[in-house]
C-alpha cells in the first residue's frame, strides 16, 4: 500500500468534524463578525458581477475587465470604507488601483463601471459605511490587515465562481496572523468560516462532507502542478483539483481534502486569513521549507512560531531566505530580469516581491503530532524524489 498516512488505507479519510459555531469574546472576534457582515452586504454585488460574465444572458464580455472592476470595488469597500479612519497599523491589499465610487461615472483604474451597476454599488457602499461605526477606533492600532478582495481570478472568469473567496486576515504587532475570515460570495447562500484561536472564536456555516475516500486527498490548483507536487502525489496521495488558497483551506475544514501542500508560492494576502482560520479550528498553515528541511524534527515541534509567515507592511520581503526560491515572473520584483531557462535562485530580498510567500505552503486541518508525522513522512518521500523549487 502506498498510503503513508495510515497503514490501513480504508481509515485514512477522517470525516470533517467541525465544532459548532462559537462567537468568541474580544476585540478580534468583534472585528471579524463585522467583516463578515460586510461580506454579506457585498456578496449579492459580487454575484451580479459574476453573472454578468458567466450567466446565460451575459451582459458583458467574458474577460478580465469585469473581474478587475469587482476585485477593485470589493477591496475599496473593505479598505476605504469598512476599515477606514486610521484604526489599524497598516492595511495591505492585493490590488493597487485607483477606485472612484463617489462621483459618477464610477471607475476602477482606467475602466468605467457600467451604468447598470452604479445604483447597486451605492447601496452596498452606504450600508458598509454604517457598519464601519462598529469598528473600534482604538482597539486595533497595533494590528495589520491583509486583504485579498477576490481570491481566484481564473475561476471567476471561467465559470468556477464557487471556488472564489474574499479573504481578510488580521495580524498582531509581532506579524503573526491572529484572526481571519474566508468567504465564498458566489454560492447563494454564501459559505464562510472565520476564527481567532486566542479568543476561542470559531464561526462558520459550512456543511461537513460525508464522503469517504481511502487515499488522502491533496488539494491542488486547477492548472499545472510542479514536479515536487507530482512526487507528493506519487508518495501516496490523491489529487483534488480546485482553485484559490482560501477555497482550499475551506475544503480541508469541510473534509473534502486532507491537506493543501505546495512548493509554488502565493502571497501574504492569500494566506493571512486562511492561516488564522485553520489555527482556530485546530489546524495549521505554515512554511513548507521548514518541513522539507527536517521533516522528522518538524513533526515533533512544540512551538511553530519560527515556521510561520510574517504579516507586516514592509519595503522588503520579511521572510526571505537566500538561495531558496526560484525566480519567476510571478515572484520577481518589477524591473528584475528573469531567465525562465536558467532556474536562477533569488539571492537578495531586493530581487523579489515584498509580499511573495517564497517558502512554500504546508496546510492541514489537524496540527496534532500524530497527524503532522504522517504528512511529514509524505513530504520527506516527495523531497527525496524531486527537490522542491519554491517558485
Amino acid at each position: 500500500c502506498l498510503c503513508a498516512i495510515n497503514s490501513r488505507c480504508c481509515s485514512c479519510q477522517r470525516m470533517a468534524n467541525m465544532v459548532p459555531s462559537t462567537p468568541g469574546s474580544g476585540p478580534m472576534s468583534n472585528l471579524i463578525a463585522t467583516v463578515k457582515a460586510a461580506c454579506d452586504e457585498m456578496a449579492p454585488m459580487v454575484r451580479t458581477f459574476y453573472e454578468a460574465v458567466n450567466g446565460e444572458t451575459s451582459m458583458l464580455k467574458a474577460d478580465k475587465s469585469v473581474f478587475t472592476i469587482a476585485d477593485g470595488i470589493v477591496q475599496h469597500l473593505v479598505v476605504k470604507h469598512l476599515l477606514a479612519g486610521s484604526k489599524f497599523k497598516s492595511i495591505v491589499g492585493e490590488e493597487d488601483v485607483e477606485v472612484n465610487i463617489s462621483v459618477r461615472p464610477y471607475t476602477v483604474d482606467t475602466l468605467k463601471v457600467p451604468d447598470q451597476f452604479c445604483d447597486m454599488i451605492d447601496g452596498v457602499r452606504d450600508r458598509i459605511d454604517k457598519l464601519s461605526a462598529q469598528v473600534d477606533v482604538e482597539a486595533y492600532k497595533s494590528k495589520s490587515v491583509f486583504v485579498d478582495p477576490i481570491d481566484g481570478t481564473r475561476e471567476f472568469s471561467t465559470g468556477l465562481g464557487e471556488q472564489c473567496t474574499i479573504l481578510v486576515g488580521i495580524a498582531g504587532a509581532d506579524g503573526l496572523s491572529e484572526a481571519g475570515i474566508i468567504y465564498r460570495p458566489v454560492p447563494n447562500p454564501s459559505q464562510w468560516v472565520a476564527g481567532c484561536a486566542s479568543e476561542g472564536c470559531r464561526m462558520h456555516n459550512l456543511q461537513p462532507s460525508s464522503e469517504v475516500f481511502e487515499t488522502p486527498r491533496l488539494a491542488t490548483t486547477n492548472g499545472s502542478i510542479s514536479g515536487w507536487t507530482s512526487a507528493l502525489l506519487a508518495a501516496g496521495m490523491e489529487q483534488y483539483k480546485s482553485g484559490g488558497c482560501g477555497n482550499k483551506a475551506m475544503l480541508l475544514l469541510e473534509g473534502k481534502a486532507s491537506a493543501y501542500i505546495q512548493d509554488r508560492g502565493i502571497s501574504r494576502w492569500d494566506s493571512c486569513g486562511p492561516e488564522a482560520v485553520l489555527c482556530a479550528f485546530g489546524g495549521m498553515l505554515t512554511k513548507l521549507s521548514v518541513v522539507t528541511q527536517d521533516p522528522d524534527a518538524f513533526a515533533s515541534k512544540t512551538d511553530f512560531t519560527s515556521c510561520r509567515y510574517t504579516y507586516l507592511e514592509a519595503d522588503s520581503n520579511l521572510d526571505f531566505v537566500p538561495n531558496l526560491a526560484t525566480l519567476t515572473p510571478y515572484n520577481a520584483r518589477d524591473g528584475v530580469a528573469v531567465d525562465k531557462t536558467s532556474r536562477e535562485l533569488a539571492q537578495t530580498a531586493e530581487q523579489v516581491k515584498r509580499y511573495a510567500n517564497l517558502c512554500g505552503l504546508f496546510a492541514v486541518s489537524s496540527a496534532k503530532e500524530e497527524d503532522l508525522k504522517k504528512y511529514a513522512a509524505l513530504v520527506k518521500a516527495a523531497t527525496a524524489a524531486s527537490p522542491p523549487s519554491f517558485d
